[in-house]
């Protein structure tokens, strides 16, 4: 009597089973399948997002070389590029680096046309740009505490470090800023991409210690 019993229920279950199956399985697939598009799509995105940064980054070096070998006209050519969307975080410190390179052509008004533009659309950089464009331009930036812009200025520095050739001090610089647990993101992901392409060792370490990081809060959860 009780294996009847059970194999009543059982039949039971399956019939109920199959009901809901047939009433919500193609839409639980349909979930799952759009699930494992959304990732895919997220991925690619992300890789992009990623391979263009790098690329931009690799394209500002580029001009930098382009700068300690004296070849202006290229570094311009360059840095035009880089600056040609006024939204890219690249765009403040291209157009300062094409302003540097205009007037080591003797083309000051374009040099001055530059630093009007910058001042006039870039927040970041804008102030850096109005200060280029007082008597003391050509001065080495020293970074303000104080000042609002203390992290722009404070990459700027390590970018004049890295053009004058003093790569050690620029990578220590870089990698002050990157430290800072006060870098706003968008410095923050930049002096990433700078240390992976001139001192990836130096890198290494952090990236290492944030996986680590990453990986206890995941179990944590």
């Amino acid at each position: 009597m009780n294996e009847l019993i059970r194999e009543i229920e059982e039949d039971i279950r399956r019939e109920r089973f199959d009901k809901m199956w047939k009433s919500f399985g193609k839409v639980m697939v349909s979930i799952s399948i759009a699930v494992i598009l959304g990732t895919i799509v997220f991925v690619v995105m992300q890789d992009r997002r990623q391979s263009n940064a790098m690329e931009k980054t690799a394209q500002l070096i580029k001009g930098i070389d382009r700068l300690n070998i004296e070849d202006y006209k290229d570094a311009i050519t360059v840095f035009s590029s880089l600056a040609d969307d006024p939204s890219s975080k690249y765009y403040g410190m291209a157009m300062l680096r094409k302003a540097s390179a205009e007037n080591a052509l003797g083309r000051h008004d374009d040099a001055i046309k530059t630093y009007q533009q910058l001042a006039g659309s870039n927040a970041a950089f804008g102030d850096l740009a109005k200060l280029m464009l007082t008597p003391e331009a050509g001065k080495t930036i020293e970074p303000v505490l104080s000042s609002p812009f203390y992290y722009t200025q404070s990459e700027w520095k390590g970018w004049q470090l890295l053009q004058q050739g003093k790569k050690d001090e620029a990578v220590k610089q870089f990698l002050t800023i990157y430290q800072d647990a006060e870098t706003p993101r968008s410095i923050h992901e930049r002096m990433a991409e700078v240390l992976h392409h001139i001192a990836p060792e130096k890198l290494a370490p952090e990236i290492a210690a944030l996986t680590t990081e990453l990986k206890t809060e995941v179990k944590a959860k």
